[in-house]
Formats: C-alpha cells, sequence, structure tokens
C-alpha cells in the first residue's frame, strides 16, 4: 500500500509540469461562426497561471476582457458586445490542443456557435507591420473614390457603434460587406458625384432589420450620414478610409 501511494504521488510530481509548460499568452486569429456567419478577429491573450486577460481586436475596434480561465485544456473567457446600443455578452469556452483552440461561443443566451483559434505565426506578425507602408503611396492613390476597407461609427443613443465595410466601386455601383462584431453581411449601393447610398439586411437576434445608409463621400472620409434603420428610425453615422 506505502509502495502504491509514492508510485501515485511520483506520477502526480512528473504530470505536474507538463500542465504547467500550457502557455497561451501571444497573438491568436479567432473565428467565431454566429447565427449571421462567420468573423474573424485578432486576440492578444495573456496567461497569468490559471488566469487569462487579453484584447480582440478587428477593424471596429479593441474589446478588452478579464476574468478568463485555462482549466488544465480548458479554456473560458467572455466580453461583451455593442448591439443597437444594447450590451451582448459573449462567452467562449473550448479545449486547448497546442496552437488551436476549438469550442462553443454562447451570444448572451440569443444562440450559439462554434469557434476555433491558432496561434499567429511571428513571420506573419512581422509581415504585416511592414507591409503597411508601400500601398499608402500607390494601391490608395489609384483605386476609385469608394473601392477599399473603411471605419464606420453609428452615433446610438447609447453611444458610439463600430463597424467596418468592404467596398467596391464599378461605374457608380458598389457592392462589398458591411461588419460588426456579431456578423456580416453583405451590401449594394450607388454613388453619384459626393452622393452614396447603401442598402443592407443585418440579421440580429430581434429578427432582420433592412438598413439604408446615405452620405456625402469626400476624400476618403464619409460626412452627412444618416442611417435609416426599418422600425427604429434614423441615426446619424460617419466613415473613415483605411490606408
Amino acid at each position: 500500500m506505502i509502495r502504491s501511494a509514492l508510485a501515485v504521488a511520483f506520477v502526480a510530481l512528473l504530470a505536474a509540469p507538463a500542465l504547467a509548460q500550457t502557455n497561451l499568452t501571444g497573438d491568436w486569429d479567432v473565428t467565431i461562426t454566429s447565427p449571421q456567419g462567420p468573423n474573424t478577429l485578432n486576440c492578444t491573450l495573456k496567461q497569468d497561471g490559471d488566469k487569462l486577460s487579453g484584447i480582440l481586436k478587428s477593424p471596429m475596434g479593441e474589446l478588452p476582457f478579464t476574468g478568463g480561465t485555462l482549466t488544465g485544456d480548458q479554456l473560458k473567457f467572455a466580453f461583451t458586445v455593442n448591439v443597437q446600443g444594447q450590451p451582448l455578452e459573449i462567452t467562449l469556452t473550448g479545449k486547448v490542443d497546442g496552437d488551436t483552440i476549438a469550442g462553443k461561443a454562447e451570444f448572451g443566451g440569443f444562440g450559439e456557435g462554434d469557434w476555433t483559434a491558432k496561434r499567429s505565426a511571428a513571420t506573419t506578425a512581422a509581415a504585416a507591420s511592414a507591409a503597411p507602408a508601400a500601398p499608402v503611396s500607390s494601391a490608395s492613390a489609384g483605386t476609385p473614390g469608394a473601392t477599399g476597407q473603411w471605419e464606420l461609427v453609428f452615433k446610438t443613443p447609447n453611444g458610439d457603434f463600430p463597424a467596418g465595410a468592404t467596398l467596391t466601386e464599378d461605374n457608380g455601383k458598389l457592392s462589398g460587406t458591411i461588419s460588426s462584431q456579431i456578423g456580416e453581411a453583405p451590401v449594394t449601393g450607388t454613388i453619384e458625384g459626393k452622393s452614396l447610398k447603401l442598402t443592407f439586411t443585418m440579421t440580429t437576434p430581434q429578427g432582420s432589420m433592412p438598413v439604408t445608409l446615405t452620405g456625402d463621400l469626400d476624400a476618403g472620409m464619409i460626412s452627412k450620414g444618416q442611417a435609416e434603420i426599418v422600425g427604429m428610425g434614423t441615426m446619424e453615422w460617419t466613415g473613415k478610409k483605411k490606408q
């Protein structure tokens, strides 16, 4: 009996360092699949023992979080997004397997989805930080006024709501996608002179919401923006082209 107890204790001591070696600190590429489709974000994690904190980053803004946990290979953390002026908590749980994570996402009681993550390669991060200098002077200068990636801000009664858009202009016709922290939707529209108009339908936990955006486009900025949301009235919005 004594030998058996000592053997168990010895095995436990050998196993303990292996568990302690798991360290999630660093950059991760996270893909969350909501009822509206997949959305990929960059996440910087910081691990302190079994505690996790970090920042989720996207073209629409940064979402810091604390209070995450790592128990063995089981991870859990939550962050909050602003949806139509209301906070929505998204909870991610998953299993860590080396440099990958897979698990379930819960959208504040409104539904569930899947999510995955993989550790960002250091070479990819270095290349991304060095690359922007060249395109600024060439690609952005030569593309049509609306073509490109845009940072949008909607003025809601409860504060600013960030979003993003990728647009392509072709003979006055616009197409592309518009996205927020909970999903992505196709968008179409027109541009005549400085006058821009976009229409899309966003699927939310409360149902489908047709949205019409109008504004003036000039020198990579969209001003005098009005967003008409069916059933909710209008709100102001602005846009800035990413360089």
